[in-house]
């Protein structure tokens, strides 16, 4: 029996009626190629060895069309991957294939091969997009913003004047009632700024002015009068109170539904829940101005120096509201600085003139200073927060005064004209 040559690289044989064939692209004549059996091939060789060994044209030649789908060698998705559509049609194979496998199919994975590249198309521009919102927002993202207090709190003031306007124009005068005991120059300068601002938004003000001598009981029996009055929609009683005076007592006289002040345990009661009815007047300032920046809340960690009932708890009960991860910071915290410079954002309402140093603020971090401070020999008050260094550094900041403040009043009057609808309205 005569053998052809072993082609080194192709160990495969093929035995064909008394002879020996070597797959191989030469050393096997076309004639004898044509006597092996499609089964033979597959069954010596293997589907894989196949198209391995020949390449799908010459297994074409080799086999035919008809070969190739007995073996199921090669199905159309496949033989449409390894030749390509626009192959098959140059090298005339796309009608033999039409009629082996049918239109109605060959179209369906015409079809499903364009889903999928428009898919991946889609998928990939929203990944692409997405990133260039990302880098469009970085690169947009300026330091150093100064939070303007004094023209976000006018805004406030011009929406609490159309309230109040359409109030009026129903028959109700929002009334706001005004308790100042003493003579404290601060505490009477506060009063007029918020008388002043009452009346230019259409909110009636009733002055109380009572002398230091005035006792606990001339005082809580003003409150409770005033609460009893259906014409008074809000009270607000100025503190600190002169020593003698019980603070708490004389607040726990305030009809709930006339907090405006937000100081009641009624009012910072449902704000832990989550239902306030009041928002204490500074925080909600403070709220406010970082909507204004367009600062992220939600899922932020944001950082409260201060644990008053005035600004440091109901301000952390209203980012906690919003969704912010709070860490409520105080004079026994030991690691200060490091809370700080983990912040997104910063209240600082501790009562230290520029207790928070500017390099302990987070690049891009957005500061609210709520502190007044009054340092000897400068001209004008200081915040808690170092503000000619952390300006640099963060992405937002109030300034000292011009920031917080303007905004504590215009609190005020929402919740003044709030009160008035809920209760009138």
């Amino acid at each position: 029996m005569r053998r052809l040559p072993r082609a080194p690289h192709l160990p495969h044989r093929v035995p064909a009626q008394g002879r020996w064939l070597v797959q191989g692209p030469v050393r096997v004549p076309e004639a004898e190629q044509r006597r092996v059996e499609v089964g033979q091939l597959d069954a010596c060789v293997g589907r894989v060895g196949l198209v391995g060994e020949l390449g799908v044209e010459r297994l074409v030649r080799f086999v035919g069309f008809g070969g190739l789908v007995r073996l199921g060698l090669v199905r159309l998705g496949r033989l449409v991957g390894l030749v390509g559509l626009v192959r098959l049609v140059r090298l005339g194979w796309f009608v033999r294939l039409v009629r082996l496998v049918g239109l109605v199919r060959l179209v369906r994975l015409v079809l499903l091969g364009l889903v999928v590249v428009v898919g991946g198309l889609v998928v990939g521009g929203i990944v692409v997009l997405a990133r260039l919102v990302d880098v469009r927002r970085e690169g947009c993202m300026s330091l150093g913003q100064i939070i303007d207090g004094k023209a976000v709190a006018a805004r406030v003031r011009a929406e609490v004047a159309t309230a109040a306007a359409a109030l009026r124009g129903r028959g109700i005068a929002p009334t706001l009632a005004v308790v100042l005991v003493g003579d404290d120059q601060a505490s009477a300068s506060y009063v007029r700024s918020k008388t002043k601002a009452a009346r230019e938004a259409h909110v009636d003000v009733r002055d109380h002015k009572l002398p230091a001598t005035t006792t606990q009981a001339e005082l809580i029996a003003l409150v409770a009068e005033l609460s009893r009055d259906p014409i008074v929609d809000g009270i607000l009683v100025q503190l600190p109170l002169p020593r003698g005076l019980d603070e708490e007592a004389v607040l726990a006289a305030i009809d709930p539904a006339k907090d405006v002040d937000g100081l009641l345990p009624t009012s910072l009661g449902q704000l832990a829940q989550g239902k306030p009815t009041f928002i204490p007047c500074t925080p909600k300032g403070c709220l406010r101005l970082l909507r204004e920046a367009n600062t992220p809340i939600e899922g932020a960690r944001a950082v409260v120096l201060g644990r008053s009932k005035l600004v440091g708890k109901p301000m952390a009960l209203l980012l906690a509201n919003a969704n912010a991860t709070v860490t409520m910071c105080h004079s026994r915290t030991r690691d200060l600085a490091g809370e700080v410079r983990r912040a997104d954002i910063v209240i600082a309402a501790i009562g230290k003139p520029e207790l928070v140093r500017g390099d302990w603020i987070a690049e891009g971090a957005t500061v609210i200073d709520v502190g007044t401070n009054r340092v000897e020999g400068r001209a004008h008050l200081v915040g808690d927060v170092e503000f000619a260094a952390a300006v640099a550094r963060a992405r937002a900041i109030t300034p000292v005064p011009g920031g917080v403040g303007p905004m504590t009043i215009a609190g005020l009057l929402e919740n003044t004209v709030e009160a008035a609808a809920r209760r009138r309205g």
